[in-house]
């Protein structure tokens, strides 16, 4: 029997037929024929109320089928407030950071910072969530705001009602007419910020000292927290003349041994002491801040108090 030579074989078996062609050239029209797009929400860009920012947000909408739809933003200094549609029966107007992620029937929004509106046709079955770092706000049909800052986050309503679930386990509804609920922070850090943008409007000393109190009691205390906290008790006490309060902060703080602003409590320990215990009391940290060069900060209270 003859046997076919390699080479013949070879060029046989790799002949490109017509056939095999057109079946190719179908599958390459296939690959290259456009697929139907995703069910996208268009969103514009966020409002940022701080000047001369320019910061980029990312908006990721998932649309029903498995592939998301993402849309990159950017966000100007403006603060005037914008507005948008998330599907045909959720609206927003914010002025903020956020991103959105979902479906048209149930919308999730991760709000950063700002203020957003949102507004929803009631009796469309709508599961929108919006959730902040303090809170899980879940809409019952209704127009409602969400605020947050440094001071937490607060949930307003303008009509309807939604249920606000905090991070620390409290849950309440709110209805139209009732006033806004504020979910506070739970970090010690977020805690810190409270207390900070508190003294910054003026608050009570009793409304700051608790939020001082709920970040050292906070299970993520820092080192440098627990003395910002410290400081933050220091001011309030001593714009309060409470004097022995004020020194206890301040030896508070400098127990901490951070360095960040310790020849500032160093200086307040002294002048402190001096005046609640007496002049003996003060000479450690007077000693120190002059060992430290530190000794200007102190040349009136160590003329009244000299060296032993």
């Amino acid at each position: 029997m003859d046997h076919e030579h390699p080479l013949k074989t070879f060029a046989r078996e790799t002949t490109f037929h017509e056939e095999e062609r057109a079946r190719y050239d179908r599958l390459i029209r296939q690959a290259r024929a456009p697929k139907p797009s995703a069910w996208a929400i268009p969103w514009p860009a966020l409002s940022l109320g701080l000047a001369g920012a320019a910061i980029a947000a990312f908006i990721a909408l998932r649309a029903p089928d498995p592939t998301p739809v993402s849309l990159a933003m950017s966000v100007s200094g403006e603060a005037t407030a914008l507005t948008a549609t998330l599907g045909e029966h959720v609206a927003v107007e914010y002025s903020g950071v956020g991103q959105a992620s979902g479906t048209s029937q149930a919308p999730r929004i991760d709000w950063e910072s700002g203020v957003a509106t949102f507004s929803v046709t009631p009796g469309q079955g709508i599961d929108l969530l919006v959730h902040t770092p303090e809170a899980d706000v879940r809409v019952l049909g209704t127009i409602f705001d969400v605020e947050r800052s440094a001071l937490g986050t607060e949930v307003r309503v303008k009509r309807g009602k939604v249920s606000v679930t905090c991070q620390d386990g409290s849950a309440v509804e709110i209805a139209e007419g009732d006033d806004p609920h504020t979910c506070l922070p739970t970090t010690a850090a977020g805690h810190l910020g409270r207390a900070r943008a508190l003294q910054a409007a003026s608050a009570s000393a009793d409304q700051t000292l608790q939020a001082t109190a709920a970040g050292l009691a906070a299970a993520d205390l820092s080192a440098g927290t627990r003395a910002e906290l410290h400081a933050v008790r220091l001011e309030v006490f001593t714009s309060s003349a409470s004097w022995p309060q004020a020194l206890e902060e301040a030896r508070a703080y400098l127990g901490t041994k951070q360095e960040a602003r310790r020849p500032w409590a160093l200086q307040r320990a002294a002048q402190l002491s001096a005046l609640v215990e007496g002049c003996s009391a003060a000479q450690t940290y007077l000693a120190e801040l002059e060992a430290a060069g530190g000794g200007d900060s102190v040349a009136d209270l160590r003329a009244r108090c000299p060296s032993p």
